[in-house]
């Protein structure tokens, strides 16, 4: 019975420091159909937290290689075979191959990103085409994926803005920065 209660013990302890772990709460909507030729996502972001939340909801840009961009909108085959559209950091040395960076030097490509505050929500969307051409993992790249009967799901990425961890003053943020993901609901195309 003493290790029963031990236990019971350290799960209400658990939760206690769950509930105040000041986890950031940004809820995300998002409505996913087929228009025409394209996939499209529909979403919308609220920041229900007390804390501003830096959303990486830009492109990619590189300032050693000025005019040089990547879209907001990423495309990553999963080991699952779910297709995620995201906006958030995906860099090759992040993932498991890592060939596309070779671990040399710091990488100045940059996402950009955009503060939202507490309470305030944004709502936007993007389209994909049926037929898509994965940027991670680096192995998928140049091979056309039909989305038809495939499993899409739309992830972003996002930070709490903290003394430690304040915006950027250029909007702009390394393949390091800290980073929390959400997803919205799998889709399943026609």
């Amino acid at each position: 019975m003493t290790g029963l209660r031990r236990v019971a013990g350290l799960l209400l302890v658990t939760a206690a420091l769950a509930a105040c772990s000041g986890d950031p709460d940004l809820e995300l909507t998002v409505r996913t159909s087929v228009a025409g030729g394209d996939v499209a996502v529909e979403y919308t972001l609220a920041n229900r937290s007390d804390t501003p939340m830096v959303v990486y909801d830009g492109g990619w840009t590189d300032p050693e290689r000025p005019g040089w961009s990547r879209g907001p909108v990423e495309v990553s085959v999963r080991e699952d075979g779910v297709i995620e559209l995201s906006k958030r950091i995906i860099h090759p040395c992040q993932t498991p191959d890592t060939s596309d960076c070779g671990g040399v030097r710091l990488p100045t490509v940059r996402i950009r990103g955009s503060v939202l505050e507490p309470g305030a929500d944004r709502s936007d969307g993007f389209r994909v085409p049926l037929q898509v051409e994965p940027d991670h993992p680096a192995s998928a790249q140049g091979t056309p994926i039909p989305l038809s009967g495939r499993t899409v799901v739309f992830c972003v990425g996002f930070t709490e803005v903290t003394g430690d961890d304040p915006p950027a003053a250029d909007g702009l943020y390394p393949p390091a920065s800290p980073q929390t993901i959400v997803c919205g609901e799998p889709f399943t195309v026609p």
